[in-house]
């Protein structure tokens, strides 16, 4: 299943107005939520597989959390730079999922957002709302086994 192009995708489409604000930790960024029964092993060998296109880096920040860092289209790009006073090092698109273990069920949540370099060497994370991409990721994810909560 090829998951990050068709994110990618539908990020490189959104333009300013879609920008809702900017996160200021990674507790203040927005997801999309689904619990599973037991381990989501569809929906983890779908995001590692579809993490393979040019540019593309896959990485495992910590045992629950596996990312896709790709870059974004030129446009894009240079939007994010110069809309949020980015350091002259590239932007990358950060497709995301996270498991919190339960008791009874695993819950997965699922984002997307850009990191734009700061000149202070840190990044600055911005998350784009997209109704549509937000209803393929429900989709993904109850296609994977997920239900998504009430």
């Amino acid at each position: 299943m090829r998951l990050a192009l068709p994110l990618v995708l539908a990020l490189a489409a959104c333009t300013p107005q879609y920008v809702e604000r900017v996160a200021t930790g990674p507790d203040d960024l927005p997801e999309r939520v689904a619990l599973f029964d037991g381990a989501p092993d569809a929906l983890n060998a779908s995001f590692r597989a579809a993490c393979t296109d040019p540019g593309d880096v896959y990485t495992r920040p910590s045992r629950f959390v596996q990312q896709c860092r790709t870059p974004p289209t030129p446009d894009l790009a240079a939007f994010l730079l110069l809309e949020y006073d980015g350091a002259l090092r590239a932007p990358s698109v950060v497709i995301q999922t996270e498991e919190r273990r339960g008791a009874d069920a695993v819950e997965v949540g699922f984002s997307y957002f850009a990191e734009v370099p700061q000149k202070s060497g840190n990044a600055r994370r911005i998350y784009f709302r997209d109704r549509q991409l937000d209803g393929f990721i429900d989709l993904l994810l109850v296609a994977s086994g997920g239900r998504l909560p009430n």
